[in-house]
């Protein structure tokens, strides 16, 4: 229910699909995902690491970005507390 309502909204804000994949990160969340706890990770930026240039000094995104994807989190978290 949850990674539907994200790609829901984040194909009408940004107006492309944006795929549920899974991409190795270094984030915490996968210490919980080791443990069989589910995880769904989303946030704004570039569509791949190294677009972003994560984790090193020059990592990037662009401020409309994060905007947008604001909002693909605040009509998410609506629809699930009106469910």
């Amino acid at each position: 229910m949850l990674v539907q309502a994200l790609t829901r909204h984040a194909r009408r804000v940004f107006g492309e699909a944006i795929p549920a994949v899974g991409v190795p990160l270094y984030a915490d969340a996968r210490l919980y995902g080791e443990h069989g706890v589910p995880i769904v990770m989303y946030g704004a930026g570039p569509r791949t690491i190294a677009e972003s240039n994560a984790k090193r000094p020059d990592e990037n995104l662009l401020l409309e970005d994060l905007r947008r994807a604001t909002v693909v989190v605040a009509c998410t978290l609506r629809d699930l507390i009106a469910e």
